[in-house]
């Protein structure tokens, strides 16, 4: 598990480090400087072999220009030709930095406050770090302008100039790295979009900087690595299907069985025992045929309520977990099922789609309930659930999936390209996993049935959220070698997990 950090975050790690721990800044700077010097040279050994190595440095006045300085008088000192960048207006230095450029003078090294019209094998932007807060003007501006012009390979100290490290917006103009050499933990900004179209590759460098540094704060943003996947429900010689939990799908009013049958069979395939789906009677003869192994309790559309209850309540005793609202529709049937299964279910519950647009005006039900909850909002679902717009909620996703866990005591999974897991305490994960193959009818309801899965087997509600997203995006890149991401389906996705399952 990786952890991350926003910028006051970093700050606050760093300021530990040499003020708690006794760590010198420069120590730091030049730790910082010789990984991004490692990459280059590894860059030049295998790729662009040239005689002379002609690297372009453009440096700001903060301590991110100060590792520029410091990556340049490296690179000098092992036959580098060498070409640094400074604004004139620089002058008012971070102490660190000036002590780099001193250093400079003494080995004979210039600055220019121009970029020179030539060619060079690689560009180092180390203009602005994770203190940046306006948008980018005047000189700065132009210098982004115009490296992102420039051939070459484009390097980014730390996080690339005109991205906000806490959100990923662009700060009126970014720079285009292929590598961004980050230390000690990724920013968010990195990984959130557009930030990380801007971002590249992103290599996370030890300088000294670690976990300690947090001193008795403790981290609270992290991202799942596939090493994670060891947390995955331990399969037992000495097993039945009982052992492996029993999914209740509560899905698919009439002409919509597909959403139903995504989400049980995914359940299925990440291991559950038994899956059971509650769904109109019209659904029975696609189900029975599409996936055989599910067990079907169903009721006609004039099935009175107290019938109904009655069904229902039977089958959550008979559940280990439950989930409610794929393709269940919004009439008045579908909301009486939500409704019921809020108020009674004491095992979790995994609220999705129609489900989630019949609370829409009931929210205070997820605050009554008695069972866990897991909410999976996409982006439309959650402008309706809060009543703000998408544009607002893709400008501070982490902040509305937290605001929302902490508010209704729930585990908020709020979809998107960046998916945000978000628990009541605090803690949230981003998940890095999957491609836009997953853009596709049916992928929601294959990750609901992941989750429910999971859940059925033993893991912990607010484990098996975040684990179930990456699992989901894991699957879809499993399957994109094979597919590609045009033709992708949700049954692709489902394939996908079974094969990342054997893997492991």
């Amino acid at each position: 598990m990786e952890i991350l950090v926003d910028s006051r975050q970093m700050k606050q790690c760093d300021k530990n480090t040499i003020e708690h721990f006794g760590v010198p800044s420069l120590l730091l700077m030049e730790r910082a400087a010789l990984s991004v010097v490692e990459e280059i040279d590894l860059y030049f050994s295998q790729k662009c072999k040239q005689t002379e190595k002609k690297v372009l440095l453009v440096c700001g006045c903060g301590n991110n220009g100060g590792d520029g300085l410091a990556i340049a008088r490296i690179l000098w000192q092992r036959g580098y030709k060498i070409t640094i960048v400074m604004p004139k207006e620089s002058r008012k230095l971070s102490l660190e930095s000036k002590t780099q450029v001193e250093i400079l003078y003494r080995y004979g090294i210039s600055m220019e406050d121009t970029i020179p019209e030539k060619e060079f094998d690689v560009i180092v932007d180390a203009l602005f770090g994770v203190g940046l807060t306006r948008n980018l003007e005047g000189i700065n501006r132009e210098y982004i302008t115009c490296i992102n012009k420039m051939r070459g390979l484009k390097i980014a100290v730390d996080i690339p100039s005109g991205i906000h490290a806490d959100t990923g917006e662009i700060m009126g103009v970014g720079f285009y790295a292929d590598i961004t050499i980050t230390f000690a933990f990724a920013k968010l900004g990195l990984l959130l979009y557009p930030g990380t179209e801007y971002a590249g590759k992103v290599l996370v460098k030890e300088i000294g900087i670690d976990r300690h540094s947090f001193l008795e704060e403790k981290p609270m943003l992290y991202c799942l690595e596939k090493s994670d996947f060891i947390n995955l429900p331990v399969r037992k010689d000495y097993s039945n299907k009982g052992s492996y939990g029993k999914v209740l799908t509560i899905a698919g009013h009439k002409n919509m069985a597909g959403a139903a049958f995504l989400s049980g069979k995914a359940s299925y395939v990440v291991g559950s025992g038994m899956v059971r789906i509650f769904t109109e009677e019209t659904n029975r003869i696609i189900l029975q045929q599409s996936l055989p192994e599910a067990i079907l309790t169903t009721y006609e559309k004039e099935t009175k309520q107290e019938v109904l209850k009655d069904l229902l309540l039977e089958a959550l005793n008979w559940a280990t977990v439950v989930v409610v609202g794929p393709g269940l529709g919004l009439g008045e049937t579908a909301e009486f099922l939500v409704k019921t299964t809020l108020e009674y279910a004491k095992i979790p519950v995994i609220l999705d789609a129609d489900g989630l647009n019949l609370i829409t005006e009931h929210l205070e039900s997820l605050k009554t309930a008695e069972a866990p909850i897991i909410v999976t909002p996409h982006l439309g679902e959650m402008a309706r659930l809060i009543k703000k717009s998408i544009i607002d909620i893709q400008k501070q996703l982490l902040q509305v999936a937290q605001n929302f866990s902490k508010e209704y005591n729930v585990t908020c999974i709020l979809k998107d390209a960046r998916s945000i897991t978000a628990w009541p305490n605090g803690i949230t994960f981003i998940n890095t996993s999957g491609n836009n193959g997953m853009a596709t009818a049916g992928a929601g309801d294959v990750l609901t049935g992941i989750l429910a899965g999971l859940i059925a087997q033993g893991m912990e509600v607010e484990k098996a959220a975040p684990m179930g997203v990456y699992l989901h995006g894991v699957a879809a890149d499993k399957q994109m070698a094979e597919v590609g991401t045009y033709g992708m389906m949700a049954q692709d996705i489902i394939k996908g997990i079974s094969k990342v399952l054997k893997s492991i």
